[in-house]
């Protein structure tokens, strides 16, 4: 699946959120989010839930796909303190990841772990 930039300016056009609008919501400045938005800087998974957020649109929205289920098998290393963030998209989507039941308990023993 390819990031669909189009479906981002869609989204923020059908919001009637400028670019400068949308660079403050990310907290970015405006050439680093046009720049997202035009596809010359790829998404990062931070980005994409906020996008959702913003947009109240799920993942699949701003992605291209010829077909509608695909297995890939990734692993994340992920900046402790954006843990949260990961496991709050993911628990939010649980068809997204297989077998998201048994692989929740590793996230959650993670963020306890973090916690203290």
């Amino acid at each position: 699946m390819k990031f669909n930039h189009n479906k981002l300016r869609e989204a923020r056009g059908q919001k009637k959120l400028t670019l400068e609008d949308m660079a403050k919501s990310m907290h970015m400045d405006l050439s680093a989010y046009w720049r997202l938005e035009t596809g010359k800087t790829k998404v990062k998974a931070e980005q994409l839930v906020m996008f959702m957020e913003i947009f109240d649109r799920p993942y699949s929205y701003f992605f291209e796909s010829n077909n509608p289920i695909r297995s890939i098998k990734v692993e994340v290393d992920c900046i402790p303190d954006k843990l949260q963030i990961m496991y709050d998209f993911l628990k939010a989507h649980p068809g997204i990841v297989k077998d998201w039941e048994q692989n929740v308990l590793k996230l959650e023993q993670e963020l306890y772990s973090i916690s203290f």
